[in-house]
């Protein structure tokens, strides 16, 4: 554990640039920026396609009630609702969820940014971690989404409602809480307040301060965070 790397995890609402601060600051701290490749080693891990666990945490952010994904047993597609069960087998919550927090201690063990997947959970007990939240505003936040994506404004506000609603609801149903809440959190930014460059050197600096924290607790046989 000692020789591992930084570790960040990121929760970014919609237009709050999660997407452009997350690989800068794994950057600036020399480790892997973790984030779509987190479906495709739950994929692998399942022996499924890529597809197919997309399509899985489309139904986690879809609202849905219920919700059962059937993979087929040749490893093929992915069909919606209630397969029967002998034809193959189906993914749940819980084994959804036990993969992904697999793969997050996994990436965590060499040091990481991680961007999603309600990683502030899965590794609140990793002492290395800082925990960030990047939010702001809705309508700055849909400002902000526009002139980094080139989006028009009906565009934005269609995504804007979609993502956020998707990503509550995902870390509703899989944590049990609500995404934003800040005891979730050691850093919590305004990214549409403070420039994106700003919020990285900030995190960066908030990694090493805590690291140098450490270094001078473990030598007076005081550190306890």
């Amino acid at each position: 554990m000692e020789a591992a790397g930084p570790l960040v995890t990121i929760s970014a609402a919609y237009g709050a640039g999660g997407g452009f601060v997350g690989p800068q600051v794994a950057e600036r701290l020399g480790v892997r920026f973790v984030d779509r490749a987190i479906t495709a080693s739950v994929a692998a891990e399942l022996g499924e396609l890529p597809d197919a666990v997309e399509a899985v945490e489309g139904d986690l952010e879809s609202g849905l009630g219920h919700w059962l994904s059937y993979f087929a047993a040749a490893g093929g597609g992915i069909w919606g609702g209630f397969t029967p069960p002998e034809a193959g087998r189906y993914l749940d919550d819980a084994t959804y969820k036990s993969h992904v927090a697999a793969v997050l201690r996994r990436e965590a063990d060499h040091g990481a940014v991680i961007l999603g997947r309600g990683a502030q959970v899965v590794l609140s007990d990793d002492p290395r971690a800082l925990h960030v939240r990047l939010d702001g505003p809705v309508k700055r936040r849909i400002a902000q989404a526009i002139d980094l994506g080139g989006l028009d404004e009906r565009a934005a506000r269609r995504a804007q409602h979609q993502t956020d609603a998707g990503r509550h609801y995902y870390f509703h149903r899989l944590y049990h809480g609500d995404v934003a809440d800040p005891r979730y959190y050691h850093l919590l930014i305004d990214a549409t307040a403070v420039p994106l460059a700003t919020c990285v050197a900030i995190i960066v600096a908030a990694v090493r301060g805590r690291e140098e924290l450490r270094r001078l607790g473990e030598a007076a046989g005081t550190f306890d965070f």
